[in-house]
């Protein structure tokens, strides 16, 4: 089989996998609730953040990370078995298409995410990329916490900051296929800050969405907490009763023992 059939495929199967979105499972699966119907309507992590708190925030992005992150991984050691120097191309091109397939999914009618969590995956899971992925995933949890209020500006300082370190490392590298990587890459940049305008027009209008992430951070602590004294109540509610079922065992022990006593003085 020929290279360039091999890449075809896996970037048709990625795109196909990349049709799967896990805000709106999740959403339907915890909530009932269509996830296109609240909030900023974006079938993503962030509108989940908004509406369904931090968990499931959480539990959206590493699923849609695995998403595109393992198509990309199977492509690289798969394709780079067989044709020697394509493993980066190979993963590029899967990764580039289940982002693809995240954001304009055929079975959703084309309207989907806007990429971001697939990209952190694109790059998490590269062999080389992994590491330098997480710090800048760090950095930018802590400048939305602490500094950056806006979800999407930390979102595109996360894609474009990794896409500038990923042109810097496969310029200096030399790269056979070098220019296509960067065109990749970049494809998938212009296409994140596409989906991303009516996000932008609202931030140059002073109109954007804030997230707290404090307060859902604190809030998700509260109910940890309730729920730890929800099972403690019940479990000395538990032991209250188990107290009590054994004093009535007892007292009707007793009350069978004097019966017992009576008959034998009777007798």
């Amino acid at each position: 089989m020929s290279v360039y059939i091999a890449l075809v495929i896996a970037f048709v199967v990625s795109y196909l996998i990349g049709n799967i979105n896990f805000a709106r499972i999740f959403s339907w699966a915890f909530a009932k609730k269509d996830i296109t119907t609240v909030g900023s309507k974006n079938p993503g992590t962030m509108n989940m953040l908004r509406t369904r708190g931090f968990g499931e925030a959480i539990l959206t992005l590493v699923m849609e990370a695995i998403k595109c992150g393992v198509p990309a991984l199977v492509s690289y050691y798969l394709i780079g078995h067989f044709y020697t120097g394509y493993a980066d191309l190979a993963f590029f091109i899967a990764g580039f298409a289940a982002i693809v397939g995240h954001c304009f999914p055929v079975f959703y009618k084309f309207k989907g995410g806007k990429g971001v969590a697939c990209t952190f995956g694109l790059f998490t899971f590269h062999p080389i990329f992994w590491w330098m992925s997480l710090i800048g995933f760090v950095i930018c949890f802590l400048l939305l916490l602490f500094v950056v209020k806006f979800g999407s500006v930390v979102s595109l300082i996360y894609v474009t900051g990794m896409s500038v370190v990923a042109t810097v490392l496969f310029s200096t590298s030399y790269h056979p296929f070098l220019i296509a990587l960067l065109v990749i890459i970049w494809l998938n940049v212009i296409m994140i800050y596409a989906l991303h305008h009516a996000n932008l027009h609202r931030l140059f209008t002073g109109k954007e969405n804030k997230v707290d992430l404090m307060s859902k951070l604190k809030k998700k602590k509260k109910s940890d907490q309730n729920l730890e004294d929800n099972d403690e109540e019940n479990q000395n509610n538990d032991s209250v009763e188990e107290k009590v079922e054994n004093t009535n065992q007892i007292e009707e022990r007793t009350d069978e023992n004097l019966k017992n006593d009576n008959n034998k003085d009777a007798n």
